[in-house]
């Protein structure tokens, strides 16, 4: 069963100055630029926590110095918190998308409660867990989904009032808070958990790094305690507002005749183009390619027997293309910089004009229902198959790791 607890939330003062100024998004999407931004904003911003200039005991003295100070507090009882963030995209339609802040205990992978979909790698999750044994705290929260037709859990903390904080963050998503200490709140929503499993939408490194540190803590002797949970904002499935966009592929390298594998459809102008995706049928492989010779659309029917994952375009483009014919899958073609990333279709097709790279491909966003698939299935995506929006924020809350 999925155990889901209010926690002790370590939070930033009114002494610390406006949440705004001090929430930032998590440390994988932040370039050196916005760092920058963010800490000219304001000293105390989360960023200087999960990005730091300086060693990681320092960053532990930090948050020392912090709650010395009065800029860190912690809560007196255990809260849950109702997040609620806003948000229009492209098409003009007004969403909003319900978060639960919680406490949620760790589990292997193996025993199902708790499930992946993307595939993880060894250098983020051992700079995180070496920042994680020096400062003690989850930082940035997990973000999980679970099947929740019925809205059960949300339900059970339904906020009224005014929130607590409220912050417009640099995309325009407008972010509300509301502390939930009732502990039938805490109860309603443990009930309706008990039975459910949690994907895991954004932060499988997070969450595998909290998972070997409570495996440290535990083989040096360390009896049960906060160390036993992660820090994750829980959105149900069938939220109205739980939106998956796509994350485009940018290479430096095309060699001719890589999309051979594919039927290919000729198109003028990318607006064309991300229509013919669109209209392209779900049961088949639709990539949108960009080259210097023009733009096209890649189609290939499923094979018979394809597991949900395989179904993918995503694992198409790796089967068919750059595993063939550049020679390595997507992790090593991005360690190698040969293969980037873009959430912007327009900068995908106009790096390909300028000649900054020879090739984009253009992806169709997954439905959350082949989200849910590929992980019921146990198996896992390339990383950065998908693309959750918006981010939950770090500094709305951190989770200590200590009792004390």
């Amino acid at each position: 069963m999925a155990d889901v607890r209010p926690f002790r939330a370590l939070r930033y003062a009114a002494a610390a100055g406006p949440l705004g100024t001090l929430v930032s998004p998590p440390y994988d999407v932040i370039s050196a630029e916005e760092r920058r931004g963010y800490l000219a904003v304001s000293p105390y911003n989360a960023v200087r926590l999960i990005l730091p200039e300086v060693g990681y005991d320092e960053v532990a003295g930090l948050i020392s110095a912090w709650c010395d100070d009065g800029v860190l507090t912690r809560s007196e009882e255990p809260v849950l918190i109702a997040w609620t963030q806003s948000f229009t995209l492209g098409d003009g339609v007004p969403r909003e998308r319900r978060t639960i802040l919680a406490a949620v205990g760790l589990e292997p992978y193996e025993a199902r409660v708790v499930r992946p979909h993307e595939r993880t790698h060894a250098g983020p999750k051992e700079d995180r867990l070496r920042l994680t044994r020096a400062v003690r705290t989850n930082l940035s929260p997990v973000f999980g989904l679970y099947p929740d037709a019925e809205g059960v859990a949300w339900a059970a903390v339904a906020p009224t009032g005014e929130p607590d904080a409220e912050v417009r963050d640099a995309e325009g998503t407008v972010h509300r808070f509301w502390r939930v200490a009732d502990p039938a709140a805490a109860a309603g929503v443990a009930e309706a958990m008990r039975d459910r499993w949690i994907l895991i939408a954004d932060g499988h490194h997070r969450y595998e790094t909290a998972l070997a540190y409570r495996d440290e803590v535990r083989a040096a002797g360390g009896g049960d305690g906060p160390h036993d949970r992660v820090l994750m904002g829980l959105t149900a499935l069938d939220d109205p507002g739980l939106v998956v966009l796509p994350t485009h592929r940018l290479l430096t390298r095309w060699p001719e005749g890589a999309d051979a594998a594919f039927d290919a459809a000729p198109v003028a102008g990318l607006d064309a183009l991300l229509a013919a995706l669109e209209a392209a049928p779900e049961d088949s492989a639709a990539l949108g390619l960009v080259t210097a010779d023009g733009m096209r659309l890649l189609t290939a029917p499923a094979r018979p027997g394809m597991s949900p994952a395989e179904r993918l375009d995503v694992a198409a483009l790796e089967r068919e293309i750059l595993v063939p014919h550049l020679g390595a899958d997507q992790a090593a073609l991005a360690h190698d910089e040969v293969l980037s990333y873009t959430k912007d279709a327009a900068e995908a097709a106009g790096l390909v004009a300028s000649g900054a790279i020879a090739a984009a491909v253009i992806l169709r966003g997954i439905p959350k229902s082949a989200v849910a698939d590929v992980a019921e299935a146990g198996e896992t995506m390339p990383q950065k198959s998908t693309y959750f929006f918006p981010k939950l924020l770090t500094g709305v809350a951190f989770h200590s790791l200590v009792d004390a």
